[in-house]
């Protein structure tokens, strides 16, 4: 951009008012440490760059933090304009930008882009929403078949999100939808097409939306340097044990970072199993169901899942998941986390779950009658694998299996009773995710966020989903 293009944010520039750019840098990386867990990057010439009009657009986590110090609404009222979205399509007009979550608050049926939140390690995304009136028929929602909404929703340059607002009995109802698969399926019939009702907006769409966007987003960015850093990094496979640094891959980003970790550390774990003669205990670090999200959506994941759990009849996995990161999760990553423990218990894995914090320092490891160190997740390097660790560290982790045994905070003596527990800890109704799952299970998750990553698929979701939509839950009073 040239002086003569650019134009100087003076939004921006008189919402900072007394603060300097230093002060202003300062607050908005306390907020991004607040929201992400990570320290953010922001400097004064950051700051220096939006107002001169050089940025502006910065990333979805940066602007949430601007807002949250200068206590403002709208990206809007800070200047801020997506320049590169207007320039896709510069028919549109009234582009409007809204969070995700908001959209079940929203009545105006113009939003041009709906933003879905990063995370600790989660990025965030952008989705071009494509909006269309619908008639609630038969518990689900019909649109007439448009060529020019199917247009819009089909470009394969972009990720579209089809946004429905319907007047139920009880009030207002909004839907959403991946518009590829939507279009896709439309092109197929030569009638209107249906949106199920199962894809109303709430906690559990948002919480597969928001994971499957910024999950498969991020690792299709990578896809081709995935592929040769796993090569570039295959000699660590023939030793027993190893720790690859993040400066070995340093053009991955946070989530595919770890996902190179996680697929090193199964198939490290699978290569190893023989070792073991006895029913082992995994320990898993996942906390949130940012990270849990994993589980459900990487193909690597259930295919270890599957291989660990066919090997042996009792198998137990603990995780550490303390009250405070309950508390700071929004309730659609503690479905994450929920639909995460389904998925171990649809597996005939038996969940048990500590709440000290303190454990969750422990690294990743399984233990029967021998050891297996694997760890990919908190740790300051993309893994950390080892088949000969010292007899201090085997008393230590055995001491742990049997503190998950004695004193997991969910025990109970079948899956559909710890399940319940899990989702009392959780903070999340147990009679609300139930029926939500069933109805999901029945509609299938790809009309409503499908991957497009060939390392992500929605299979390990569907078999929680199925899971909990089946099993002979106790009902509440």
């Amino acid at each position: 951009m040239t002086d003569s293009e650019r134009e100087p944010n003076r939004k921006l520039r008189r919402a900072r008012g007394e603060m300097s750019q230093a002060q202003l840098a300062e607050k908005v990386n306390a907020a991004l440490l607040r929201s992400t867990g990570r320290p953010g990057a922001v400097t004064s010439k950051s700051v220096s760059d939006w107002e001169r009009g050089w940025y502006s657009w910065p990333i979805v986590s940066v602007r949430a933090a601007l807002r949250e110090v200068l206590g403002v609404a709208g990206d809007a009222e800070l200047g801020f304009e997506n320049r590169r979205a207007r320039a896709v399509d510069e028919r549109d007009a009234t582009r409007r930008s809204i969070a995700l979550a908001e959209l079940a608050g929203h009545d105006a049926p113009d939003v041009s882009f709906v933003d879905v939140p990063g995370g600790r390690f989660f990025q965030g995304a952008e989705l071009a929403a494509v909006t269309a009136p619908s008639v609630l028929v038969d518990g689900g929602l019909v649109l007439e078949r448009s060529s020019e909404l199917l247009a819009s929703l089909a470009r394969p340059h972009r990720r579209t999100l089809l946004v429905t607002h319907t007047v139920a009995e009880d009030g207002p109802v909004v839907h959403v939808a991946d518009g590829r698969e939507f279009a896709a399926g439309a092109v197929r019939r030569s009638v209107s097409h249906r949106v199920p009702n199962a894809y109303r907006l709430d906690d559990m769409t948002i919480g597969v939306v928001w994971a499957v966007s910024n999950t498969d987003s991020a690792i299709l960015a990578d896809d081709s340097r995935l592929d040769s850093y796993q090569q570039l990094l295959a000699h660590y496979e023939e030793r027993s044990a190893s720790s690859a640094t993040l400066s070995e891959v340093p053009k991955l980003n946070d989530v595919s970072s770890k996902w190179l970790g996680s697929d090193f550390c199964a198939r490290h774990i699978i290569r190893h199993l023989p070792r073991l003669t006895t029913d082992p205990f995994f320990w898993s670090r996942e906390q949130r169901g940012e990270e849990a999200a994993a589980w459900l959506l990487w193909t690597h994941k259930l295919t270890y899942l599957r291989h660990t759990a066919a090997r042996y009849a009792n198998m137990r996995r603990g995780f550490c998941i303390p009250e405070h990161e309950v508390r700071a999760s929004p309730r659609y990553e503690r479905v994450l986390a929920l639909l995460a423990v389904a998925l171990m218990e649809a597996h005939g894995v038996e969940v048990q779950i500590s709440s000290e914090p303190e454990l969750g320092e422990i690294e990743g490891f399984v233990v029967a009658d021998d050891l297996i160190v694997a760890n990919w997740l908190r740790g300051t390097g993309l893994w950390y694998v080892d088949t000969d660790a010292p007899s201090s560290r085997w008393s230590a982790y055995r001491e742990i299996a049997g503190h998950a045994a004695t004193k997991s905070i969910i025990a109970h003596p079948s899956p559909a009773g710890r399940l319940q527990a899990m989702a009392t800890y959780l903070e999340v109704p147990w009679t609300w995710f139930a029926a939500r799952c069933r109805e999901l299970a029945s509609a299938g998750v790809d009309g409503l966020a499908h991957p497009r990553s060939r390392l992500v698929s929605t299979d390990g979701l569907m078999a929680a989903l199925r899971y909990v939509a089946n099993v002979n839950q106790p009902q509440n009073p």
